[in-house]
């Protein structure tokens, strides 16, 4: 049985690739998870807010939260599978830079797109923003105006990973 696994594999490089990407992207995320819970404990005290282009106004701990685990995502994407998934043999130091600039533009695509989409979503779904802010909304309106924003996140995400996986096979993370 293995041996015919292994067999297909050989033959389908490229799907192999793609289950590979997905498993360590799901690592990935979780790490991601789990460190921005532990770092929104850390710096549960840090709250001055600040605004800086492209996030919206935020506590200085979110912030920071949002950018440790995000960073902590990326470094165990990137080094997962540039050694595993695609077993990249390329100049490692233009790859690393690539690969920075790919994440930061993601990000702030991410960051400019994601409040206009969730608000979209949740208007789709008969959510409304007349006489109402976040603060006021009860508790139904709420909970819809958050499930709108995981699955805009969900949305974004795909794309993203849909990105990711082609910029790194067919630019960042070559074999030659």
């Amino acid at each position: 049985m293995m041996s015919k696994i292994n067999d297909y594999f050989k033959l389908h490089k490229s799907q192999l690739q793609v289950a590979w990407f997905l498993v360590f992207g799901l690592c990935a995320l979780i790490a991601q998870l789990i460190s921005r819970i532990i770092c929104d404990i850390i710096f549960e005290d840090l709250v001055n807010t600040i605004t800086i282009w492209p996030f919206p106004s935020q506590t200085l701990g979110s912030f920071l939260a949002f950018l440790i685990s995000n960073i902590i995502a990326k470094v165990i994407s990137y080094i997962t599978n540039r050694k595993k998934t695609f077993q990249a043999n390329n100049n490692v130091y233009l790859s690393i830079i690539l690969y920075i600039i790919l994440v930061i533009i993601l990000i702030i695509v991410e960051t400019i797109i994601g409040t206009p989409l969730q608000n979209a979503l949740y208007t789709i779904v008969g959510g409304s923003f007349i006489n109402a802010t976040q603060a006021t909304a009860n508790a139904s309106s709420q909970v819809l105006y958050q499930i709108c924003g995981v699955v805009s996140q969900l949305i974004y995400g795909i794309g993203d990973a849909i990105i990711v996986f082609f910029m790194d096979k067919y630019l960042i993370m070559r074999k030659s």
